[in-house]
């Protein structure tokens, strides 16, 4: 870990906002029986290892201003989430953050793996288009920080390890030539995979925009020390972005590289349930970072909440996927359509 002398002045505030806001949520809001840090039954939440049966991909990137509470991040995540996960071929989204030192914002965004190409492309016209919460299309809230985001067609994809060691992102983007490019990404795919392998890396994917000329390398990595709930993970995130490239394997290609940033992984989505009654999403790093807690005013069924033990949170038919006097897209995205 990064000594807190090393970090100083503003940043330092920053990091310790991030720490003691977040640990004061969580710890002052929890109810017996809800779940209010790392999702319950990890090992329940795996999926499967080896080629990954996924053909569309989607990734957004965005920044969020520094003076969002931190204890409002999570909330507004998995209201989100009760919508987003719910669109047709969606398998899973890493939510990425990291905090910019330069501006002290937090630099997030998405990566979504589809059933289809055709899954992703519709999502990103839907996202663009069609969702709107808070009476806003979701890439005009606000709160988004000159939003950047990409529908793509899945080379391919390889989990090596399992979803709760897929834990820190890295990231990188090239624009290509206006030529097809299928055959050079099929053929360095190998050694790409045999590398991410040979490295201990639990994820990597290599998707390819033709329309746009873009071609993207997504790879995850395992924590570094073993967790610690007081302080920010910066080894781990440092370990994978101080390593070698994983797209050096395109350095004869002479492409202009557009993007390469390293993240934690702060939640990891699964396919939504009507009522909230699938599988909860996962917050690996949380604490310290934020996550959901009863008392967040989003009732997290998934998590576990419900009237008995989280009732600020989840009026008494949460969950049974109809909107029930009382229930709205604030407090019970589960069953109410966005407004």
């Amino acid at each position: 870990m990064i000594k807190i002398q090393e970090i100083s002045g503003w940043k330092l505030r920053l990091a310790l906002c991030l720490v003691v806001c977040t640990v004061l949520a969580v710890g002052a809001s929890v109810k017996p029986g809800a779940i209010a840090t790392t999702a319950a039954n990890p090992a329940s939440s795996q999926s499967s290892l080896g080629k990954v049966k996924a053909k569309g991909a989607f990734t957004a990137d965005f920044a969020l201003p520094a003076s969002l509470p931190p204890q409002e991040i999570a909330p507004l995540i998995e209201r989100d989430r009760m919508y987003m996960a719910a669109r047709r071929g969606m398998q899973n989204k890493y939510l990425p953050i990291k905090i910019d030192f330069a501006t002290g914002n937090f630099l997030s965004g998405g990566r979504y793996l589809f059933d289809t190409e055709h899954d992703a492309e519709q999502y990103k016209d839907w996202v663009k288009n069609d969702f709107i919460l808070y009476g806003t299309h979701f890439f005009d809230r606000p709160i988004f920080i000159n939003p950047d985001y990409h529908a793509w067609r899945v080379i391919e994809a390889y989990h090596l390890d399992e979803i709760d060691k897929r834990v820190i992102v890295r990231t990188e983007r090239w624009s290509v030539p206006d030529s097809n490019q299928n055959a050079t990404l099929n053929h360095k795919w190998n050694a790409i995979l045999a590398e991410a392998a040979a490295r201990g890396l639990t994820s990597v994917w290599l998707l390819y925009n033709k329309d746009e000329r873009l071609v993207q390398l997504v790879y995850f990595a395992d924590r570094v020390p073993p967790q610690d709930p007081t302080a920010l993970d910066f080894a781990s995130l440092a370990a994978l972005e101080n390593s070698t490239a994983l797209g050096h394997h395109f350095d004869d290609q002479g492409w202009t590289k557009t993007f390469d940033r390293t993240q934690w992984v702060l939640t990891i989505w699964f396919p939504f349930v009507t009522g909230d009654n699938g599988e909860p999403s996962l917050w690996p790093h949380s604490p310290p970072l934020p996550a959901p807690f009863c008392g967040d005013g989003v009732c997290e069924v998934s998590r576990g909440e419900s009237n008995a033990n989280c009732p600020g949170d989840c009026p008494p038919t949460a969950g049974n996927g109809k909107c029930d006097p009382g229930e709205n897209f604030m407090n019970c995205p589960g069953d109410c359509p966005p407004q």
